[in-house]
């Protein structure tokens, strides 16, 4: 009974051990940035900058709103110089008479 006893407890601190050892995996998250650029292109897809929606609105004088507007910029998540645009519209800038 002794030798039965010994030989449980030795195969419990064995799976113990074993599965103690063994970790969940951690999420990490990824923080969004507080002040995001964008690539803005113009309608017929050539790459103007990379910039804010604030500072893009500011530099060409339009805004969002669309109604009898021209559509002077589009902004993408991602692209760049060289690049034709890529990624997703975010924002499309208007220019009004």
């Amino acid at each position: 009974m002794k030798k039965f006893r010994g030989l449980l407890c030795l195969s419990l601190l064995t799976m113990v051990l074993l599965f103690s050892s063994f970790s969940s995996k951690t999420q990490q998250n990824v923080a969004v940035p507080l002040i995001r650029n964008y690539a803005w292109y113009t309608p017929s897809g050539q790459f103007v900058a990379w910039s804010t929606l604030i500072n893009t609105e500011v530099v060409t004088g339009g805004d969002l709103n669309p109604t009898n507007g021209t559509l002077i910029s589009e902004g993408y998540t991602d692209g760049g110089p060289g690049e034709s645009p890529v990624g997703a519209v975010v924002y499309k800038i208007y220019s009004h008479p």
